[in-house]
């Protein structure tokens, strides 16, 4: 890569626009893939609801992977339902891990 960069892309960055807009998101944890709509959120993990009755706790130093739509975190449609609630929020990011 020749270019510098000073945007760091994290695991809890991409958690937060998803929390942010209300999408579904897809996570991967020891190979398996976890589905559902972030509920909460902190410096060390997040709760999973997959609409289903059953909510997941995963820590974010777990997480190897998170994929989402793209359409569903550009989504506009809704702007004005949710509006009242968006605000600027610093992304997720993991704290110190101790063994």
């Amino acid at each position: 890569m020749s270019s510098q960069s000073s945007t760091l892309f994290t695991v809890g960055t991409l958690l937060r626009h998803a929390q942010d807009s209300g999408a579904p998101v897809r996570v991967l944890v020891q190979g398996t893939w976890l589905d559902g709509r972030i509920v909460g959120a902190d410096s060390l993990g997040v709760i999973l609801d997959d609409g289903n009755a059953q909510q997941v706790l995963v820590r974010l130093d777990s997480i190897v992977a998170v994929a989402f739509s793209r359409a569903d975190i550009d989504d506009d449609r809704d702007e004005d339902a949710r509006a009242h609630g968006r605000r600027r929020r610093d992304p997720i990011e993991a704290g110190p891990v101790g063994g």
